[in-house]
This record gives C-alpha cells, sequence and structure tokens, in this order.
C-alpha cells in the first residue's frame, strides 16, 4: 500500500471525525446514552456496508482475537463515554487536547507491549507535550474546568489501548468487519449501565436521532474506519499522530459555530501539547526506519 494513499485516507477522516464534538454538544441527550447511539448507529451501519460477508469477518475470528476484540469494545466504550462527559464541564479545544494526548500513551504502549523501539526525542516530546497540558490544567483549574479536563485525559488513555489492540488484529480482520464487531462490543457494554443509571433508550427529538446517525456514520464509520484499515499497514502512532489534526479542526469549528475563545494559557499549552507529540510520534514512527509492513 502506498504511504500518499495512506497519509490521505487520514487527512479525510480528520476532517471528518473533527464535527464529533460539534455534534455531541447540539445533542440533548445524556453523555452515555450518546455513546450508546454512536457504537450502536456505527456497529449496524459498519455491518451492513460489509453485507453478508459479515459473517466470514466474524467466523475468521481466532479465539485469541476474540478476546482481543473484546478488550477492544471495552476501552472503546471508555473512551467515548469519558471524552463525550468531558464536553459537559469543559471547552471543545482542551477536550480534544487533553484526549489527544492518547498518541503519548500509545508511543508508551506501543514501547512496552509491542516491543517497538524509542529514542530520547520521543522523551523531550512527551515531556513537551506534558508541560503543554499542565499548564492548561492550571488555567483551567482556576476557571472550574479541570473535571472536564481530567475526563478527556482519562478518555485518551483508553482510546491508546483500542488503537493499540487494533494494531495487534488488524492485520488479520477486515476493516468494517472489524469495526461493527467491535462497535457493538461496545454497544453492549454501554446499554447496561445506561438501564441501571435510569436513563431512557427512547423520547427524545428528532434532532438527536439524525445526529446519533450522523456520528455514526462519519466520525464511527467513516472516521474511525479509516482509522481502523490504515492500522493494517502502519504503525499505531502514525495512526494516533494524524489524529492531531482533530484539535485545530475542532477548535475552529466551535469558534464559527459557538464562539468558543482559545484563551492565552490554551494556545500556549496546545502549540506545546501539538509540537511534543509530533515530535515524539515522528520521530518513534521513523526511529527503526520502517513505516509500512
Amino acid at each position: 500500500m502506498r504511504l500518499s494513499l495512506i497519509y490521505l485516507a487520514l487527512g479525510f477522516a480528520i476532517l471528518v471525525v473533527s464535527t464529533s464534538s460539534i455534534m455531541v454538544r447540539f445533542c440533548t441527550a445524556p453523555a452515555l446514552l450518546i455513546s450508546f447511539y454512536r457504537v450502536f448507529f456505527t456497529s449496524l451501519l459498519a455491518g451492513t456496508f460489509r453485507g453478508a460477508k459479515l459473517k466470514d469477518s466474524i467466523a475468521g475470528i481466532e479465539r485469541r482475537d476474540f478476546y482481543y476484540i473484546l478488550g477492544a469494545g471495552l476501552f472503546l466504550a471508555l473512551h467515548l463515554t469519558f471524552w463525550i462527559t468531558s464536553l459537559n464541564y469543559t471547552s471543545i479545544s482542551s477536550s480534544v487536547l487533553f484526549t489527544n494526548l492518547q498518541v503519548i500513551f500509545v508511543l508508551v504502549f506501543s514501547i512496552i507491549f509491542l516491543k517497538e523501539k524509542s529514542s530520547l526525542y520521543v522523551v523531550a516530546g512527551i515531556l513537551l507535550a506534558l508541560t503543554g497540558s499542565l499548564l492548561i490544567a492550571h488555567g483551567d483549574l482556576r476557571s472550574g474546568k479541570l473535571l472536564g479536563d481530567m475526563l478527556a485525559l482519562a478518555s485518551g488513555f483508553f482510546v491508546a489501548f483500542y488503537f493499540i489492540i487494533g494494531r495487534k488484529v488488524r492485520a488479520r480482520i477486515d476493516t468494517l468487519g472489524y469495526t461493527s464487531i467491535v462497535s457493538a462490543v461496545a454497544a453492549l457494554v454501554i446499554l447496561p449501565v445506561c438501564l441501571i443509571s435510569g436513563i431512557s433508550i427512547s423520547g427524545y427529538p428528532m434532532l438527536d436521532w439524525v445526529l446519533f446517525l450522523l456520528m455514526a456514520l462519519f466520525p464511527g464509520v467513516i472516521g474511525h474506519g479509516v482509522f481502523n484499515w490504515a492500522l493494517k499497514y502502519v504503525k499505531a502512532p502514525i495512526v494516533a499522530v494524524s489524529i492531531l489534526g482533530e484539535s485545530v479542526g475542532a477548535s475552529i469549528l466551535a469558534y464559527i459555530i459557538f464562539g468558543e475563545l482559545l484563551l492565552w494559557y490554551q494556545i500556549i499549552g496546545g502549540i506545546l501539547i501539538l509540537v511534543g507529540i509530533y515530535i515524539a510520534a515522528s520521530n518513534e514512527v521513523t526511529g527503526d526506519g520502517s513505516s509500512v509492513t
């Protein structure tokens, strides 16, 4: 697979996922329910697009991969629930930036679990990104937004495991099949929590249902589908670092639609985070001289 095609696809996926936080803000449903319908409809759509071959995808899953998929679904459910909830407590820009620290987690987990090589540049990049995150956290603490930042950071931690697992099994499972099955697992994780919490699964405005479907189709099937597809050809950190573009896209849309201004510490901290992650991930990716398998 040509690198240029992979990067072009990743660029398109970034544009698509940048709309996710905007659509969440327009929803009136509880965060847990948004998370549920996001993965529920993603599973249905991906399975529909896969068609009759979905049975082949399921039948071809090896036992060890089945357990990996269960884990990926669990971490996807945790990621979406924590991230969507964070948007109730902090700005879109801060939420997306802290979630994007998942790149740092992916780098660390790649070294630990996938035995991928690293370098001093990776360490320097991680320290720079952490400095930026501390600056934003300090500023948001004074404005009462720290809880949202920490929820977003937790979502980044969970999605890092999701990407690592995806890198582990994607070479053996087709993209749509993997997306459908993992999303179904995530939906099965979230639904009981919704019911136990007393959250109604119906009775919401038509706009919410339209947004549920749009979030599933664009960020869910197309966005995450492209990310899952790319994991078959490139290292997990390449996919993770490409998502940095979401910070820029989401912040621009938040300013245009909601009038959310970036404060000075968010700008400086955001730059430090993005530059630090870029330095760390780009050097990790090229550290062993190979990026495509």
